[in-house]
């Protein structure tokens, strides 16, 4: 009898430790599956947050391109035109009154100070509202910018640009300001003689790549400073899910490699 109740203590006993593991088992499969769920969810959370910040960021460019082309229209069509038309007075005045020398050159002086002025709405219009852009296509406007830049500098560009058909358009202005600011750093602070810039589309990429042989600089400290631009290049590339890399020493010219997704890949 003794013997009988030893063995169903130790029966009792082996049951209720199997039991026991079997229970704490389940609790740590619990504990496990609710973390891994909870982990799921705040990664769901934080994709619908940063899908959110990248349409507010979207959402915030085109309002600000809207309004850099109302801008740049404004200033052509009613800044501009009004100039034209003061122009063309003075220069009947000037026509009327030409036997008396001193209104000939008020009006002479006032004609190169209009012409002045037309020549700066001319070039802030441009630069709100890139030129031919949207007519004629991400190629025509960066030659355009190229070739001002060659005029008014003494900097040669080397563009080998393929026109990429690409009907997006938020997709070639973002590329054109990409553009624009790596050329305006150039001319302001790489003292670059030679710049080569080159845009190829292969698969399913573009890609961009700009290099000078200018003074260079310290890329950590630069990019720390927030200066040359660096950040304004990176953030628009990120808006088109691509990335870039910047190659720069002190005395060894700044490199910069840009790959895109294209339009088929924006998503």
């Amino acid at each position: 009898m003794a013997q009988s109740s030893s063995v169903d203590l130790t029966i009792l006993l082996f049951g209720g430790t199997i039991a026991m593991l079997l229970l704490a088992g389940g609790i740590v499969t619990f504990i496990v599956l609710y973390q891994r769920r909870i982990l799921q969810k705040n990664l769901q959370l934080k994709e619908i947050e940063t899908i959110h910040q990248k349409e507010l960021f979207h959402g915030t460019l085109d309002a600000i391109e809207s309004e850099r082309q109302r801008l740049a229209r404004d200033l052509h069509d009613e800044v501009g035109a009004a100039l034209s038309t003061l122009r063309l007075s003075l220069s009947q005045i000037q026509h009327q009154l030409s036997k008396n020398q001193n209104v000939e050159a008020l009006t002479e002086n006032s004609k190169m100070m209009i012409d002045s002025t037309i020549d700066s709405v001319r070039r802030i219009s441009n630069d709100l509202l890139p030129n031919g852009l949207s007519e004629l296509g991400l190629a025509y406007a960066v030659e355009a910018l190229c070739n001002k830049i060659m005029r008014v500098s003494d900097i040669n560009i080397d563009l080998d640009f393929e026109e990429i058909n690409e009907p997006d358009t938020r997709l070639n202005l973002i590329l054109y300001r990409i553009i624009q600011e790596l050329l305006n750093n150039a001319i302001k602070y790489s003292q670059s003689t030679e710049i080569t810039l080159s845009l190829r589309k292969s698969n399913s990429q573009l890609l961009l790549h700009y290099k000078d042989n200018g003074k260079g600089f310290d890329f950590e400290k630069a990019y720390r400073r927030g200066g040359l631009g660096l950040k304004n290049v990176e953030t628009r590339t990120k808006m088109l899910n691509g990335e870039v890399s910047f190659a720069t020493q002190p005395n060894q010219g700044l490199e910069v490699t840009i790959t895109i997704p294209t339009r088929d890949n924006l998503h």
